[in-house]
């Protein structure tokens, strides 16, 4: 069963499991629930960067013989319990404020699930790592060929561990990977505190298995990497304020390089759960209109949605940062105090 998942309203997370800040996912799955491969997936430079036609092609025809496989041998699921987005308390609770929502985004799972266990207080910092890239070890793989090493970072666990350009995956603690998602599965499995992994390749023609080993803090993302994930948007602190980055001819009518941060403020956050974060802005000096070209004495944002997760990760509640803004044709200051 080859399945893209559009709509999150019923489906059981605890079987469509897949990287949900994604806009696009296959899952190649048996009828039982069980998932053979996964596919879909992207980071901070490109929305389709590590897609490819061909390499989809291949997964679909190459799951045939998975299946295969796992028709010889098939294991039961025990003890999975099924649970739906609307099924989440803190989810549930928003439902009963707004009960004519009917399409539940994907990124909606990630956010209830995070609320919840900051709820029930099983939160920590380190749960913001999600689905890392096999880019964190060292490991770079052929969007066309996703088995394919086509780039090994220097002194990186991969690196370490013997692997090498050109060598081809075979599979991750036994389990047959077939594309990058099928990688970062074990990836997201592995805890921020580190771990390891037996990845069996092929090199030449002859097959090889070494240790990854992942030392403590290896999961962890700049502000840039994670800043195109919808997750990004519900964490804490938050500016209050946010906006869209000017083009190159708005730049140019400023006297602005082309290449210069730049984000207009569209809005204060005065409405919802979050209303004081706007109000705080407002009162340090924010305005709808107002050009926000630093923060923090930070200008080499690559976009505001950077801006807003080098936030989120960097600021302090209970301390202020300064703003550099653009307004009526000068330069302003604005000490805008962190909520919490």
């Amino acid at each position: 069963m080859c399945v893209r998942v559009t709509n999150m309203k019923g489906v059981d997370l605890n079987t469509f499991v897949f990287d949900w800040d994604l806009t696009f996912a296959v899952l190649l799955m048996n009828a039982d629930g069980t998932v053979y491969h996964r596919y879909g997936g992207r980071d901070h430079e490109s929305a389709d960067g590590r897609l490819s036609m061909e390499a989809l092609t291949r997964l679909v025809r190459e799951g045939l013989e998975t299946d295969r496989e796992y028709r010889k041998a098939p294991k039961a699921r025990e003890g999975v319990q099924k649970q739906a987005i609307e099924e989440i308390p803190v989810f549930a609770e928003r439902l009963k404020k707004n009960p004519n929502v009917e399409c539940f985004h994907c990124h909606m799972a990630t956010e209830a699930r995070r609320e919840q266990a900051q709820k029930d207080g099983r939160w920590t910092p380190d749960d913001r790592w999600l689905w890392p890239l096999p880019d964190k070890a060292g490991l770079r793989l052929d969007p066309q060929e996703p088995t394919r090493v086509t780039e090994v970072a220097k002194d990186s666990p991969a690196a370490k561990a013997g692997l090498q350009k050109d060598d081809r995956l075979v599979s991750v603690n036994g389990t047959r990977v077939r594309t990058e998602p099928d990688v970062q599965w074990f990836l997201h499995d592995t805890p921020p505190a580190g771990g390891s992994l037996e990845v069996a390749f092929i090199r030449g023609t002859g097959k090889r298995t070494v240790t990854l080993a992942l030392a403590s803090g290896w999961k962890a993302a700049t502000p840039l990497e994670y800043s195109w994930r919808p997750a990004m948007w519900l964490l804490r602190p938050d500016p209050g304020f946010g906006g869209d980055d000017l083009d190159a001819a708005e730049k140019q009518k400023l006297g602005l390089r082309a290449d210069a941060f730049a984000v207009r403020v569209n809005y204060l956050i005065d409405w919802g759960d979050r209303a004081e974060t706007g109000r705080n802005a407002r009162k340090a000096g924010v305005r709808k209109g107002d050009i926000l070209l630093s923060a923090g004495g930070v200008s080499d944002f690559h976009d505001h949605k950077h801006f807003q997760t080098w936030f989120r990760f960097t600021r302090e509640p209970g301390k202020d940062v300064e703003l550099k803004l653009w307004r009526d044709g000068k330069e302003i200051l604005v000490s805008l105090p962190v909520l919490p």
